[in-house]
């Protein structure tokens, strides 16, 4: 295995989770985090700074991603959660543009190049999938992501190239202390699954660690809910 060209690239790296998540790597020699704010971590770590993903040619121009082993998280995503009789066209414009378009810019940016390998891991929601009020806007957003990575997994697959979505619930982050500021708040959430319980950033890392690895060598084309089973809420046995 040649770790000179394997390259983990995290788009969106100044969350918490990317945090957690790129302080946990020591697969890879080359680690670069690409995000308009620059993060401290506990490891070596080569930052692009981009606010523009219109842009993205030459973030990989930087990077210089031709004929390398590539890996790549995009973390980049936002939420609004007026419902959709409050909605103006320029929300819905923001949502698709942050949960969409950039998936679709890095990636049509991506293939356009010689790489020898790809393992391509982007966020979705549960939204996209179940029933959420209030959600109507980023649900869309997100479905249509969902959408792009099956299609990206059925069109390159014979370049052995790997497409995967991971869609969680509500993981406790600074981001998410807002929702569950109190007790009464993180109970209601809690509820909301069979484990009833929150999650936690370790339990999207350690899914993220093992999509993007080898050892999910078959998997291609896969939105997995990281939720706590919220699909079963309604025939859990309450004992």
């Amino acid at each position: 295995m040649d770790l000179d060209k394997r390259k983990l690239i995290v788009f969106g790296s100044s969350s918490d989770i990317a945090t957690e998540f790129i302080n946990n790597q020591n697969k890879f020699k080359n680690i670069y985090a690409v995000s308009r704010d620059k993060t401290e971590y506990s490891k070596e770590v080569t930052f692009v700074e981009t606010s523009d993903y219109k842009n993205i040619d030459e973030v990989f121009e930087l990077i210089d991603v031709e004929n390398n082993d590539l890996y790549i998280v995009n973390f980049v995503g936002s939420i609004n959660l007026r419902p959709i009789h409050l909605a103006k066209d320029d929300d819905m414009y923001e949502i698709l543009e942050v949960n969409l378009m950039s998936n679709f810019r890095i990636l049509s940016s991506l293939l356009k190049k010689s790489i020898n390998k790809l393992s391509y891991v982007c966020f979705s929601s549960v939204a996209a999938s179940y029933g959420l009020s209030n959600h109507e806007l980023i649900a869309s957003a997100k479905s249509g992501l969902e959408g792009l990575i099956r299609s990206c997994s059925a069109t390159y697959g014979y370049k052995g190239y790997r497409f995967n979505c991971i869609a969680p619930a509500l993981i406790e982050t600074k981001l998410s202390s807002k929702f569950v500021s109190n007790d009464k708040a993180k109970e209601m959430v809690s509820n909301m699954n069979v484990l009833n319980k929150i999650g936690q950033p370790s339990d999207i890392t350690k899914c993220l660690s093992w999509l993007l690895s080898d050892e999910s060598a078959f998997v291609t084309g896969q939105t997995i809910n990281i939720d706590g089973g919220m699909n079963n809420i309604n025939t859990r046995i309450v004992r």
